[in-house]
């Protein structure tokens, strides 16, 4: 079936292909099929969308509760495989509905996938055990930051708050960055049902207006989101930095903070431009302000070093009360984000340094040096635009692809330009070895942060 892995015995060629014979299927790419429900004679078919019968499932059963009705989506486990005078059937598990509606499709863009929304009874067990809210003799041990000016800033329609910030003022025109992520571990054991869920899960899945979530939501949205004025278990990486933004002292330690504010990348902004933001006190109206001339700083170092500095624009879909789109939006690139962003990379090269440091095997995260046949493409082809860069960026790809993006800056073309750039690059990876990051100029980097929805991290 489309898209198996299959072990093929080579033969001869035809008109200059090679040719081979299937031997065995090695494994099947999907085990649930979505189609129509047709009726044949007595017999009811699953037609996938956009093929004909020659392609249709034999419906050997129906789950209770799944009343067949023609021209309906339906989602098949397969559970007989085909053959050269047979055709795959299974069981239909799930009638979906009228394939116009946008919550149909959603469903069926999820089956297509094997995405299930529902967590198992054993996993769900395990949550149904865990406290709505830690306890003070679960926080035993921990350094309490109840005092300590610590607040998420995410966007305006995020689902989760898995990290938040502090920053404080040392003698010298030092800093004392804290990046604070929700403490995951504490409440997953190894090879326990939610730990198994987790890995087969291995992310959360993100739609428009919905999110199928790796954890359930009582730990995603409850006892590991950092809620604003109730207390959560964390794990903060402490970042000392000298008046130009230089990375000093690092120290991870296990926490317990209370989360003053649940800020949005809107409200951080409107704070920085001098504006009026509602239920914030002066001390933390103080600390944001610090936060943006750090990140500023802290720009500035990562560009010196050969950073990319991409402008890259994301699109949301508005939906209405019934899941039907209204309108793709553009969301505006705030400083509030940049800053964010340099605070977590802070944090992720000084996680990276210390356990390499201390010769802890750690998943890093790599991206390794462009293709030169991919950029000399890229040269090329952004040139015709009339976007060049100062220098041969097969050469010096650095100093190449550095002023390329400066070059776009204000083109009309410019998030073409960008995305070309993009493209043109590997892709960066998870890897148990050594190696650096090229697009954020880093040494050694991994991603320090909360396992809420990735499970590598």
């Amino acid at each position: 079936m489309d898209g198996d892995r299959v072990k093929v015995r080579l033969g001869g060629e035809r008109n200059g292909k090679r040719m081979g014979e299937i031997v065995m299927v090695v494994t099947r790419a999907r085990t649930t099929a979505i189609g129509f429900l047709r009726k044949a004679g007595k017999a009811w078919l699953v037609v996938p969308e956009g093929s004909d019968a020659s392609q249709a499932l034999q419906v050997m059963a129906f789950a209770p509760g799944a009343e067949p009705e023609a021209g309906m989506l339906a989602a098949l486990k397969i559970e007989r495989w085909p053959t050269e005078d047979r055709p795959a059937g299974g069981t239909v598990t799930r009638i979906l509905g009228k394939a116009e509606s946008p919550a149909v499709r959603l469903s069926a863009t999820l089956a297509s996938k094997e995405i299930e929304a529902e967590f198992p009874e054993d996993a769900l067990e395990e949550a149904a055990g865990l406290p709505l809210d830690p306890t003070p003799e679960q926080w035993a041990g921990r350094r309490v930051l109840f005092d300590l000016p610590v607040f998420t800033i995410d966007g305006a329609d995020a689902k989760d708050f898995d990290d938040a910030v502090s920053l404080e003022e040392l003698p010298g025109g030092r800093w004392k960055l804290g990046v604070h992520i929700a403490a995951v571990a504490e409440y997953i054991k190894r090879k326990a049902p939610l730990d198994k869920e987790a890995v087969r899960r291995a992310t959360s899945v993100y739609l428009p207006g919905r999110v199928i979530p790796m954890l359930p939501p009582k730990i995603s949205d409850h006892l590991c989101s950092l809620r604003p004025d109730v207390p959560r278990l964390t794990l903060t990486c402490w970042l000392e930095l000298d008046a130009h933004g230089a990375p000093g002292r690092v120290e991870l330690e296990e926490t317990v903070i209370r989360s003053a504010r649940r800020f949005t990348y809107e409200e951080v902004q409107a704070i920085i431009d001098g504006q009026t933001v509602e239920r914030v006190t002066p001390e933390v109206k103080a600390v944001v302000l610090r936060m943006g001339v750090l990140a500023k700083k802290l720009t500035a170092v990562r560009m010196s070093r050969g950073a990319l500095d991409f402008m890259t624009t994301e699109y949301y879909v508005s939906m209405d009360a019934q899941g039907k789109p209204l309108a793709v939006i553009k969301r505006p690139r705030l400083d509030s984000h940049r800053l964010i962003e340099e605070f977590m990379v802070a944090a992720n090269e000084a996680v990276a340094r210390t356990l390499s440091k201390a010769r802890v095997p750690f998943l890093r995260r790599i991206h390794e040096t462009p293709d030169p046949a991919r950029l000399q493409e890229l040269q090329e082809e952004l040139g015709k635009l009339g976007i060049k860069a100062k220098t041969s960026l097969v050469a010096h790809p650095v100093e190449g692809l550095q002023s390329l993006l400066k070059a776009a800056v204000g083109h009309p073309f410019e998030e073409t330009a960008n995305i070309q750039v993009i493209r043109s690059l590997k892709q960066a990876r998870y890897s148990s070895e050594p190696g650096g990051h090229f697009g954020l100029a880093s040494k050694d980097y991994c991603h320090f942060t909360s396992t809420i929805m990735r499970y590598p991290d």
